[in-house]
């Protein structure tokens, strides 16, 4: 878990602070509602009424589901982008049922870390909206379930009921009066009616709002909570909660036709993986074997696999069937490992134990962790000799989630075998993500016809692969009505594989051995003929001999899997299809005199470091991300299996390299920020899918101005800063130290040329800074959309105190500025006559014998908001080149 998550769920009060900073929250003195107030009434009640800490947890509940109707209160979700609807939607609900979990069962710390991290994120895209609130009101409620004690529980509690009669009072609607009563009999049983009154004709929108994105079942059980009272169905939550993630990770759309089909009779799916890691003769295929049978024959010593080789374990007394991943330890075929590496694995790392092999042992142990998440490992030392292992275990403990060390020989000694093979029976078969595991009665039929088309033990005997239009017709006669829905969650289960996104693909692959069969012979034939790439047409040389298994008319598919996976991109070579395989590209750089010069103080330079060796693939899917852009010397490309060089426009280059431990990005030209900027976009893409050891991100901090000759030679070597360091020293108004120049450096520069903006992402702890509007690099767009909500809201305020005409002067100007969002430059903004129209505004603001002035001091809440509008102007000034308002702006009446 980051350790920002984890400071979250332990303290709010750091959470809220947090929230505050990034500038999505209002103030409380901001809002008509009195919130301050109202969490202290709360707090009073449940000390009063002396509930448990359960109860207080079923209150907060309370308090997320009443705020969840809200959302509606337009009639649509308009508020979240609509490709992202379905997936906020769902993070609240999940938040919402992992609350409510944790008043019957122990609920992970990691699932609330997970929840509170969804909340925020639509919190965060929700913006201003009374959605935001809603949003705040669902992440108190997580935290609830996880408080160290009755008083954190009472506040965080309050919290939630604070934030959900706030969302209300934004829309115009009370519903505190509810929430308190609910305070005084949390049990009680209210009847259906009285209970969804509140929201007047807000309901009926809420249902359609669900509707339109396909998310009806939701309305269903929503409002089975209300009507009964908001009784907590153990069984239903834990069937939600059983959900797979590679479902839930689709949305609450998908999610909810998922359960809709389980309530119509369900099954368990009794299916497992395992994952068998380590080096070149560890013995991985030896214990492949002797898992499924005892006695098998061990394999010959010139046998060695190539790429990856699958075997079925039927375990027939429960029946169960657990799928045996073995993968080649050969370093050329690593980094396709990564596509088939997958959470709710139970991994086995076999080694030797030898010291000299612990760092091949922390490469193994990250490769697992960083694809296969909080999955577990059991780690086999194989002992081939006498020697005794000297695995630090209890060290490695502390990072990797080693379930069990086992040391024995495979070949000789049978009893710890026998001992061996029993532990990962029991695991897998008690394990709760398989043992609970349940998917819906009509999938569990179709996965039986699909798994009867091919045979399981030779897979060559069977069908591999259908069309999509059989397959369709096997669903239609399970009469499954959406046959793409059932496509996908099946590939998401690893039940079949389909490729949605690749077009014009009509194969669906039953055994997924057969994908990574043929991407490892594609990469094996190609890396023994010391090549880097072959032709569309070669693939009939590659697969010779096994041409029912690959056949030509598969040829063009395996080709665009190759590039889907990204370990591939095509280039034309005349009439034919020409597929680069960067990992296999020459180890060399290219001589010298083609590698251009980056000098300090000419060009920016960002670093990925880790303390552990990065895998290899990472830099081979950056070369097949920016391919295009690969810089030429003549007709030669710039690129090797550690690096490339890249062109950007006509005058912008960068050179990207992989270390053993960092990925280096150096650029210079016109554009070099901009180009940085995207380049970095796409790395920070890449480590998306690291689920631990993400690396460290640093900044090169170069010396200003002019150095003494003595020092010259040493500004050559690079003071780092991480991106964290440089925003919390600009958020202090403090300097960089440059300890080799003896310099102290702005950290506003530094920010301005790296482009660190509102959101930064920190590689090495996997979530973003967000800034406030005083700490970021200007940015119009986000300042002028935050002037527009201070305006609104000081024209709300005025209009509930009678003061209409100033009321409309301010909406106004709002409206003036919403029509100068898409203004990039100071030139555009003043052509509009925007600039000068806020000028004139806000300096009679300012001015102590204007009526507007008197009018917005002596409104209740109006100071700290005219505060805000002052700021956002004096940012828009500076940028703007236009007179600037004092500061302080207003001052408060004693």
């Amino acid at each position: 878990m980051d350790r920002e998550i984890r400071i979250s769920v332990f303290n709010y009060a750091d959470h809220q602070q947090r929230f505050t900073m990034m500038g999505y929250l209002y103030p409380m003195a901001r809002e008509a509602f009195d919130r301050n107030n109202f969490e202290k009434e709360i707090k009073r009640l449940i000390d009063a009424q002396g509930l448990t800490q359960k109860q207080t947890v079923a209150f907060a509940w309370r308090c997320g589901v009443r705020a969840l109707p809200l959302l509606g209160a337009k009639g649509d979700f308009d508020f979240w982008p609509a490709a992202d609807r379905a997936q906020h939607l769902y993070r609240l609900l999940w938040a919402l049922d992992q609350s409510a979990a944790s008043t019957f069962t122990r609920t992970a710390l990691a699932d609330l870390a997970s929840a509170v991290h969804g909340t925020d994120s639509a919190a965060k895209a929700a913006n201003r909206d009374a959605a935001a609130r809603v949003s705040y009101a669902t992440t108190y409620t997580t935290f609830s379930a996880r408080s160290r004690t009755d008083d954190e529980a009472r506040d965080v509690a309050a919290r939630a009921a604070s934030y959900a009669a706030s969302a209300a009072n934004w829309i115009g609607m009370d519903m505190s009066a509810h929430i308190l009563a609910d305070v005084k009999q949390p049990w009680s049983r209210e009847g259906g009616a009285r209970v969804l009154g509140p929201y007047g004709d807000g309901w009926p929108k809420f249902l359609q709002a669900l509707e339109n994105i396909g998310c009806s079942y939701w309305g269903k059980v929503i409002e089975g909570w209300f009507e009964s009272g908001f009784q907590i169905d153990e069984a239903a939550f834990k069937r939600r909660l059983s959900v797979p993630l590679e479902i839930r990770e689709q949305g609450a759309a998908v999610v909810g036709q998922y359960l809709e089909n389980l309530e119509r009779g369900a099954r368990r799916m009794n299916e497992a993986r395992i994952i068998i890691l380590g080096d070149k003769g560890a013995g991985k295929t030896s214990i492949a074997r002797k898992l499924v049978d005892p006695n098998a024959e061990l394999p010959a010593s010139s046998e060695s696999t190539r790429g990856v080789d699958t075997t079925h374990w039927e375990m027939a007394e429960e029946d169960f069937n657990v799928r045996i991943w073995d993968f080649a330890g050969h370093t050329v075929t690593h980094a396709v490992h990564q596509f088939f590496l997958s959470e709710r694995s139970l991994y086995i790392l076999v080694c030797n134990g030898r010291t000299e092999e612990y760092n091949r042992l922390e490469y193994w142990l990250s490769q697992m962790q960083n694809y296969g998440g909080d999955s577990e490992v059991i780690i086999l030392v194989n002992e081939k000799d006498a020697h005794q292992h000297s695995i630090p275990i209890n060290t490695l403990r502390e990072t990797y989630p080693i379930t069990d060390l086992f040391s024995f020989s495979i070949k000789d000694d049978a009893v710890a075998l026998v001992q061996f093979r029993e532990r990962v029976q029991n695991y897998v078969l008690h394990h709760p993500s398989w043992e609970k595991q349940e998917i819906p009665e009509t999938y569990y039929q179709v996965k039986e016809k699909l798994e009867s088309l091919f045979v399981l033990d030779d897979p060559e005997q069977g069908e591999e692969r259908i069309t999509k239009a059989r397959f369709d017709e096997i669903a239609e006669g399970f009469e499954v009505e959406d046959q793409d829905v059932l496509l996908r969650n099946l590939h998401h289960l690893g039940v079949s594989l389909w490729y949605e996104g690749m077009a014009d693909v009509k194969t669906l692959v039953l055994n997924p051995e057969w994908i990574s069969h043929g991407i490892y012979t594609l990469i094996n034939w190609t890396h023994g003929k010391g090549k880097y790439g072959l032709t569309l047409n070669q693939f009939q040389s590659v697969f010779q001999g096994k041409d029912s298994r690959y056949p030509v008319s598969e040829h063009a598919f395996l080709f665009e899997l190759m590039k889907h996976y990204q370990l591939a991109f095509e280039k034309k070579r005349g009439a034919a299809r020409f597929l680069v395989i960067p990992h296999l590209l020459p180890e060399d750089r290219p001589d010298k005199e083609l590698v251009p010069a980056f000098p300090v103080g000419d060009s920016l330079m960002l670093r990925y470091k880790s303390e552990i060796d990065l895998p290899k693939h990472l830099i081979s899917r950056f070369i097949v991300a920016h391919h295009e852009e690969i810089r030429k010397a003549g007709k030669d490309p710039l690129v090797w299996r550690e690096g490339v060089i890249l062109q950007h426009k006509t005058r912008t280059i960068a050179m990207v390299v992989s270390r053993d431990r960092s990925l280096e990005v150096t650029v210079k030209g016109d554009d070099k920020t901009a180009y940085l900027d995207q380049l970095r976009t796409t790395i920070n893409w890449l480590f998306k899918d690291f689920k631990k050891q993400k690396p460290d991100l640093e900044y090169r901090v170069e010396a200003f101005g002019k150095l003494d000759g003595h020092r010259s030679s040493e500004a050559l070597q690079p003071t780092w800063a991480t991106d964290l360091d440089i925003l919390q020293h600009h958020k202090r108004d403090i300097p960089l130290f440059d300890t080799r120049n003896d310099q102290m450096i702005p950290a506003q520069a530094v920010m301005q040329q790296y482009d660190l903006r509102g959101s930064t992402f920190i590689a090495g702890q996997g979530h973003h800074i967000e800034l406030d509007q005083s700490t970021k690099t200007f940015n119009f767009k986000d300042c002028n959309f935050d002037l527009q909500g201070n305006l609104n809201d000081l024209s709300q305020l005025l209009t509930e105190e009678g003061k209409s005409g100033e009321a409309k002067e301010l909406a106004n100007v709002a409206k003036a500025l919403e029509a100068a969002e898409a203004c990039q430059t100071p030139e555009e903004v003043k052509k509009k006559g925007i600039g000068k129209r806020l000028e004139r505004f806000t300096h009679e603001l300012a001015d102590e014998k204007s009526k507007l002035h008197q009018v917005v001091k002596g409104v209740k809440n109006g100071v700290s908001i005219a505060q805000d509008i002052a700021k956002s102007y004096n940012d828009i000034a500076q940028w703007c080149g236009l007179p600037q308002v004092p500061k302080p702006f207003l001052k408060q009446e004693k």
